[in-house]
C-alpha cells in the first residue's frame, strides 16, 4: 500500500495541490464538475492506489461492471502497485450534454520500462455525476 499523499503535495494529475485538486473527489467530499476533472481525478487515483474511487467512477455499462467488485479491486490494486504514473497531459476535450470525450497522454512506467500511452476516453453523466464509460 502506498503512503497517503500530503494535501500540500503537487497533485499527480498536474493540477494544484492535492488537497485542493483531486483529494476532495477521492474522499467523496465533492463530485467532479466536468469530464476532464473526472479524468484527472481517475489518473491521480491510479497514481495513488485509490482503487475504490476507480470502481465508484465507472459507468454502469462499463465492461468491468460485469465482474465482481472484489475481483476488479484486486486487479486494480495489483496494477497500481506495479506501475508508476509520472505525468498527464490533456490534449482535447469534446463535451455535448451528458456525454464527453477526453483525449490525453499518460506517462506510465512499469518495471522501469516506459508504458506511456495516448487514449481517447468516453465519459457520461449518470444521475448528475460524471462516470467513465470506455476507451474510444
Amino acid at each position: 500500500m502506498r503512503v497517503p499523499l500530503k494535501q500540500s503535495a503537487p497533485c499527480p494529475c498536474g493540477g494544484a495541490f492535492y488537497g485542493n485538486c483531486c483529494r476532495p473527489l477521492h474522499r467523496g467530499e465533492r463530485q467532479a464538475p466536468t469530464a476532464v476533472a473526472l479524468m484527472r481525478s481517475r489518473y491521480s487515483a491510479f497514481a495513488l492506489g485509490e482503487v475504490a474511487y476507480l470502481w465508484k467512477t465507472l459507468a454502469p455499462e462499463h465492461i468491468e461492471r460485469k465482474r465482481t467488485e472484489s475481483r476488479v479491486l484486486a486487479d486494480l490494486r495489483e496494477s497500481t502497485r506495479t506501475q508508476r504514473f509520472m505525468g498527464l497531459h490533456i490534449e482535447a476535450v469534446s463535451e455535448e450534454g451528458d456525454s464527453a470525450t477526453v483525449t490525453f497522454f499518460a506517462r506510465v512506467f512499469r518495471s522501469g520500462k516506459e508504458r506511456s500511452f495516448r487514449e481517447t476516453s468516453l465519459f457520461r453523466r449518470v444521475d448528475g455525476e460524471w462516470r467513465y464509460v470506455k476507451v474510444m
